[in-house]
């Protein structure tokens, strides 16, 4: 073989630091073209400002390219000598997807085998490793916990809200109806939850999937010798074995609901401390789109407000992609729910783009089903998914309560259907939102799932949709000022556009006319490209301003995170102070509740005369 590099006039072969350098020297394949301006943008501020922070959030509009970024930035340290470089994705799709990238770039790259082993191309720094959250984060990780963790230098957790969503999966042990251990936790709770309330006992004896308690934390606290004992029974199954390393020695410090269908654990704090490997690395990257509130950062993953407030964007570009938030009831209230989705259910053979509906529940899905549309579960969707993007356009594909993580673009659906409200899936959400419905942690959280889902089917900056919003509750949520606030400023706009559509839709409005031509001719003048849309939709984004105010729960989280970090340590005095220091900060009563709460959930351990 002949070695080139000795024909280099003596020179050594340098490697390529600079990400942007690196770009251009990569193997890429003929389809790639330059960066785009947002990217070398980033990549520049990365290489001369942020290199040496060890948190950094990255915030760049859908489409923009954030895969790539984080792709470069970690064959720069490559590059620089300083692996393992470990990119972490929200699922296994999302993998597969940025292997693809990195194939077509031509940035090296390794996978985790059937074997489940870490290979030796990462470990040596050679290669990135690409993998999914579950992979990294659970209590049997091939990674290793607390001082047994394996020293990683550099991570990229891409679409970071969704890795935290999965995150809170990772953590909580879920225990069916149909398992010995639901009823042996009903009969060892049943007085404290009859005493939570009798009917709703019943119910859940009954089977009632919407009916939930909590088992109250004092005797959860009084009994977890005897919980202890019931779960090392089953320890070694799968509902357990992957969270039982995180939560053994922590039981008192968890919360448990139980429904009609499953009992619920997972700790009241987020033990992301045991991954050491993560909370030790020298730099971690978040990525997030700008439609986002990255507060849950600090809480979630221990990062700080200031990184919080301080993300690396790109500030030249206000928005990316058009969308038509098209909301019928508006229009007219004839075209309630039932009448949107029994028009854009059917199948229909002359369809030339996909038509795709997100809905909170197999609830809301039976009516489309009964209309003949495709309904996806979670081991189907990427498959339905996957013939849909290559053409196969007849049927309404309805995805369950699934608002990130999943890339609809150009012709595989121009129709978005957001059908009613996001429901949360987690007992302690659905709790937590029963309890404090005017909390401002609470609604971002909806707003940004909302915003999630409308993401969806707009995938770059070329690329457009029409994005229908059905459901009572989902259209109230959008419009009321006391929620609209909770959007990004770009949603908010697009909603004002909304809103404004209506409005020349309903003086449009001839009385021989049925309301729904209204909105097909909307749709059709989307579809078709109308100049005088499309400029309307420019000129009214370009209005967007960043000034007016969002609420602000930076503050709030950072001092829940202090609190738990001092518990964590077992100074449960501090962790009452600071507890106490938010509860004075807050004027809503339920909010003022809702920490008083956890604060007497503390003290309970020290005094149960002042926990009452």
């Amino acid at each position: 073989m002949v070695d080139f590099s000795k024909k280099l006039k003596e020179r050594k072969v340098v490697r390529k630091l600079d990400p942007i350098e690196i770009y251009d020297s990569l193997d890429r394949k003929s389809e790639t073209g330059p960066l785009r301006p947002s990217q070398e943008y980033i990549l520049n501020e990365w290489f001369s400002k942020y290199r040496d922070k060890k948190d950094l959030i990255i915030k760049l509009h859908t489409g923009e390219g954030k895969t790539l970024i984080g792709l470069l930035i970690l064959h720069s340290r490559l590059n620089s000598n300083e692996g393992p470089c470990l990119y972490i994705c929200p699922n296994i799709y999302l993998v597969e997807q940025t292997c693809l990238e990195a194939d077509k770039f031509g940035v090296p790259y390794c996978r985790i085998g059937e074997d489940n082993q870490l290979p030796e191309d990462f470990l040596s720094g050679k290669k990135i490793l690409i993998t999914h959250v579950h992979k990294v984060f659970n209590g049997l990780t091939i990674f290793g916990l607390d001082a047994k963790a394996i020293p990683i230098k550099h991570i990229v957790l891409d679409d970071s809200h969704a890795c935290i969503d999965s995150l809170k999966d990772t953590f909580t042990i879920k225990i069916s109806s149909d398992h010995k251990l639901y009823s042996d936790f009903l009969a060892l709770f049943a007085d404290d939850l009859i005493t939570q309330g009798e009917g709703s006992y019943l119910e859940i004896k009954a089977g009632d999937f919407n009916t939930l308690l909590p088992i109250p934390y004092w005797a959860w606290i009084d009994k977890k010798s005897e919980v202890i004992s019931k779960l090392i029974q089953y320890k070694n199954e799968n509902e357990i074995k992957f969270v039982w390393p995180l939560i053994k020695d922590n039981i008192e410090n968890c919360q448990a609901y139980v429904s009609g269908k499953y009992v619920e654990i997972s700790p009241v704090y987020s033990p992301i401390y045991k991954f050491t490997f993560f909370t030790n690395a020298d730099q971690r990257i978040l990525m997030s789109a700008t439609t986002q509130d990255d507060s849950f950062f600090i809480k979630g993953l221990g990062f700080s407000p200031e990184t919080v407030s301080q993300p690396l964007t790109y500030e030249k570009l206000k928005w990316s992609g058009e969308k038509l938030i098209l909301i019928p009831s508006l229009i007219n209230e004839e075209l309630d729910r039932n009448f949107i989705v029994t028009k854009f259910a059917k199948p229909n053979p002359r369809k030339k783009f996909g038509i795709v509906a997100i809905v909170p529940s197999f609830k809301k899905a039976a009516h489309y089903q009964n209309l003949g549309a495709t309904i996806t579960t979670s081991s189907s969707i990427y498959e339905i998914l996957q013939k849909l993007k290559s053409g196969e356009l007849e049927n309404t594909i309805v995805v369950v309560n699934r608002y990130d993580g999943i890339d609809l673009p150009d012709e595989s659906c121009r129709i978005l259907i957001l059908d009613s409200k996001p429901f949360f899936d987690s007992l302690s959400d659905r709790y937590e939102e029963s309890c404090r419905p005017t909390s401002d942690i609470v609604n971002i959280k909806i707003a940004q799932k909302i915003e999630q889902g409308i993401g969806r089917s707009v995938r770059g900056e070329k690329d457009y949709s029409i994005i229908v919003i059905t459901g009572g509750d989902l259209t109230k949520f959008l419009m009321s000022p006391l929620t609209k606030r909770y959007f990004s400023h770009q949603t908010q706009k697009q909603i004002e556009i909304a809103l404004e559509v209506a409005e020349l839709a309903k003086n449009d409005f001839k009385e021989d006319e049925s309301p729904f031509e209204v909105v097909r001719s909307l749709i059709n003048q989307v579809l078709r490209r109308d100049e005088g849309w499309k400029q309307f939709y420019q000129e009214r984004m370009n209005e967007i301003s960043t000034n007016g105010s969002k609420p602000e729960i930076n503050h709030i989280l950072y001092l829940e995170k202090k609190a738990q970090d001092v518990l964590i340590k077992g100074d449960l005095e501090e962790s009452i102070e600071l507890i106490q220091q938010i509860v004075d900060e807050l004027d809503d009563e339920e909010e003022k509740g809702w920490y008083l709460q956890l604060m007497a959930r503390y003290k309970y351990k020290i005094s149960k005369v002042e926990s009452n």
